[in-house]
């Protein structure tokens, strides 16, 4: 937090209300290493976690990615009944039974 949020506001000092005043000058050079990228960030936190972390994090994304196939499977599965029912072969038992009925709202 700034620190002119906190002084006395009777103080002599001239205010300064410049919001971005210890934002760093993008054309000046940083005092500190370089930003590491996303994933050297994931693999030194999965280091410092430890082989549980890594474990139950690999676990969890096998079951999405087995989540994301029974999806897949699924809008096949509807897919392919969808052609059958349009080429006129429709599911078993449905032997040319009309699609529509009609309703008689009199």
């Amino acid at each position: 937090m700034p620190e002119q949020l906190f002084d006395d506001p009777e103080s002599s000092e001239p205010e300064d209300h410049d919001v971005f005043y210890d934002a760093p000058d993008p054309d000046e050079p940083g005092d500190g290493p370089p930003a590491d990228s996303a994933a050297d960030v994931l693999v030194t936190a999965l280091f410092e976690a430890g082989p549980e972390a890594a474990e139950h994090l690999l676990k969890a994304a096998q079951e999405l990615l087995l989540a994301a196939k029974a999806v897949v499977d699924a809008g096949e599965r509807v897919v392919e009944q969808h052609k059958l029912a349009s080429e006129g072969h429709g599911e078993p038992g449905a032997d040319d039974a009309p699609r529509v009925r009609r309703i008689d709202l009199a």
